[in-house]
């Protein structure tokens, strides 16, 4: 008798629940992501045609017109290069450009017999000096003429006529003009910082039997 109210019992549960009955006959259905995301895109189209529209509408501007801008600007977006890489790409050109105009300085300043050419890529004025997408510098010979025009100590002295007397074991002494052109320039290299010059022009000065201090 007991066992039969179990029984009973049990089929009253199970008929009370038949949610649970169903949900284990039948499990749920799988979900297709790409059906679901194809809808969200049309959605978002749908969406963004009706923005459009809305602020061609508030502007005075055709849908056309506005189109074509989001897409230009989306373009752009898209092939713009990061602020860190652009950075990058420009101080390594800037380099390679300084390597291109010391050569190029060396090149011509040889040519004209400048003494330090440091000094005169530094002080030379760059403002007309130009570097091609081919490496190709210009300007570089007009800027250091007018530099040694300005600044005549940049450039080395004519060597001296041998003398004809006096004997081989004696140098040469300067005039005093050309003693105090010596002087004018070393008190500048000085007076710049530049203590190689100042060596250079010592020991040049003394190559003609002129002492400097």
């Amino acid at each position: 008798m007991e066992n039969m109210e179990n029984m009973e019992n049990n089929q009253n549960v199970q008929n009370t629940n038949p949610t649970a009955a169903t949900s284990q006959q039948n499990p749920p259905a799988s979900i297709d992501v790409k059906a679901l995301a194809a809808m969200l895109e049309a959605r978002q189209e749908r969406a963004g045609r009706s923005a459009l529209k809305s602020y061609a509408e508030q502007t005075g501007l055709s849908v056309e017109q506005v189109t074509a801008a989001v897409d230009d600007y989306k373009a752009k977006q898209a092939s713009a290069i990061p602020a860190d890489v652009q950075a990058r790409i420009d101080a390594q050109l800037k380099a390679a450009n300084d390597r291109l105009l010391a050569a190029e300085v060396r090149t011509v300043g040889a040519e004209l017999h400048i003494v330090d050419f440091d000094a005169a890529l530094r002080l030379m004025d760059k403002s007309a000096v130009a570097i091609g997408e081919d490496g190709t510098v210009s300007g570089v010979r007009e800027a250091l003429d007018a530099l040694t025009q300005s600044r005549p100590w940049l450039v080395a002295s004519p060597a001296p006529a041998p003398s004809g007397t006096g004997s081989t074991g004696n140098f040469p002494r300067g005039s005093g003009s050309e003693q105090a052109d010596y002087a004018a320039r070393l008190l500048e290299a000085r007076q710049s910082g530049n203590q190689t010059l100042a060596v250079s022009i010592i020991r040049e000065a003394a190559a003609k039997g002129i002492a400097l201090r």
